[in-house]
């Protein structure tokens, strides 16, 4: 399932340049599944809420190594589209694709400020955490409705600050993630993804569980697993290794002082009036 660019970057590259590898390039190397908040379940609820209209075109913006587009087109007929700057994890994803048997598939290579697409040609729009990691998060949003049909949903499922984090370990995860980490709240990414003509239908709001280092250690064992890490040389795979954990654990304590929250707005909504009486779910109540 590994292609042969994958293999001659792990072959050339020294210890001492893992050592300093950003998460991104990282994870183009070791295939990190890089699912979004809350895996699986987060894309399974995203389509639960959304429903596709079948034959219509859905698109992932920041694909990476193809886990989200790939658990979509694994549920829907429709044609899906993952999009992703980084060629290297663009390759994964159609190999894991297609060991899958999933070939409603395809994986473009584009950045998604300037999406490589036409006017209004998704019913779904799907991006995680990925907006984060541009320069502009407007103009971002901007593409993603440009290219969203009539009646067409964005779903955005960022990461955001429930309480400010200390100054040194938000250094360190921006240092990590090699871009910008300001302190983002709920409603400042609630104010981007929003447009003169879509409607917030969903708001639900997650909070992080702090991981032992035991399950990081077992899940870093779970991405060591594959044959084309195991075949690695000890100093190498020992270097990799030491470097994923970092980011693990760096990323743990990070994401206790954040949240997520699945946003999805409906473009052309017929009902766009808000409510007065608003309510809230009963957790907990008999039947």
């Amino acid at each position: 399932m590994i292609s042969r660019p994958v293999l001659d970057a792990l072959n050339d590259i020294t210890v001492s340049e893992i050592r300093e590898l950003d998460f991104s390039r990282l994870v183009g190397l070791v295939n990190e599944p890089n699912m979004p908040s809350g895996g699986g379940r987060t894309v399974r609820r995203v389509l639960e809420l959304t429903r596709p209209r079948p034959g219509r075109r859905l698109l992932e913006v920041g694909s990476n190594t193809g886990y989200t587009s790939i658990e979509i087109a694994s549920w829907v007929d429709n044609p899906v589209v993952g999009l992703d700057i980084n060629p290297v994890s663009n390759e994964f994803a159609r190999k894991k694709a297609a060991a899958a048997g999933i070939d409603n598939v395809t994986f473009d290579l584009g950045d998604g400020r300037s999406l490589p697409y036409d006017n209004g040609e998704f019913e779904l729009v799907f991006c995680s955490n990925v907006t984060s990691f541009m320069d502009d998060h407007r103009r971002a949003a901007a593409e993603y409705y440009r290219v969203l049909a009539e009646r067409g949903v964005l779903a955005a499922v960022p990461i955001y600050y429930r309480t400010t984090p200390p100054e040194d370990l938000r250094r360190r995860v921006e240092k990590a993630i090699a871009a910008p980490l300001p302190v983002t709240s709920l409603d400042y990414w609630i104010d981007v993804f929003s447009h003169p003509e879509a409607t917030l239908i969903v708001e639900e709001p997650y909070e992080y569980v702090r991981q032992s280092a035991e399950r990081i250690e077992g899940y870093v064992d779970s991405v060591f697993r594959q044959p084309h890490l195991e075949q690695q040389p000890e100093e190498k795979r020992t270097a990799l290794r030491k470097r994923l954990t970092y980011f693990y654990e760096l990323f743990d304590e990070n994401l206790s002082y954040a949240g997520y929250s699945i946003l999805l707005f409906r473009r052309a909504h017929p009902n766009p009036e808000p409510v007065l009486h608003e309510s809230r779910r009963v957790v907990g109540a008999g039947s």
